[in-house]
Order: C-alpha cells, then sequence, then structure tokens
C-alpha cells in the first residue's frame, strides 16, 4: 500500500468516525478487518488516526482560526476529515514535506 493510499485510508476512516457509535478502538479493529491492505502501513495508519483523534480540539482550534464566517461544525465531515489530517500532519510529521501534505489534500478534496 502507497502512502497516499495509506493517507486517504486515513481520512475515510476519520470520516467514518463521525458516524459511528462505537469506540475509536473498536472502530479500527473493524476498519482493520474490513481493510487488511492497511497491514503494509499500519504503523503510520495507526499513528496518524490516534494522533489525529487525540488531538482533535487543538486541530480543531487551530482551522477554526482560519475560518472566516463559518464555524468548524459547518464545514463538511469529508472535507473536515482532509483538513483534519493535513493539519496534522503540518504540524506533527517532519519526515513529510509540507508541499507534499498541501498537494495530497487538495487532489483528494478535488477527488470527492
Amino acid at each position: 500500500m502507497s502512502r497516499i493510499e495509506s493517507r486517504e485510508s486515513i481520512v475515510f476512516f476519520i470520516y467514518q468516525s463521525e458516524f459511528r457509535s462505537e469506540s475509536i478502538m473498536d472502530q479500527l479493529k473493524i476498519f482493520l478487518d474490513e481493510n487488511p491492505q492497511i497491514e503494509d502501513d499500519k504503523e503510520y495508519f495507526m499513528s496518524t488516526v490516534l494522533g489525529v483523534m487525540d488531538n482533535r480540539d487543538s486541530i480543531d482550534e487551530k482551522i477554526s482560526k482560519y475560518l472566516k464566517k463559518w464555524t468548524i461544525d459547518r464545514i463538511p465531515k469529508l472535507d473536515r476529515a482532509i483538513l483534519e489530517v493535513s493539519a496534522y500532519e503540518i504540524l506533527n510529521s517532519d519526515d513529510i514535506p509540507v508541499s507534499v501534505t498541501i498537494n495530497e489534500a487538495v487532489r483528494f478534496a478535488k477527488k470527492y
């Protein structure tokens, strides 16, 4: 699984977590069972998902500073997931160039 596919899976997981009632760990188990290809990059997937979920409030606060006449809750859930994953990577991943993260976020936003 490529890093792009891993990042896309992370966005999908964050997005779907908005609609499910199970705990994050239960959701992760189900998601990993349904997507065995993630095993190839499981460390990156898990660390990013848990990082976004654990820091969601601070990530959303940082995003909210740049919203004009909008609130974070008004952003469509898929767009919000893309923003949260991208913001987390920019803030916490020194090994991923910011330009790559931005490019992937734009690509996902156009695709979905």
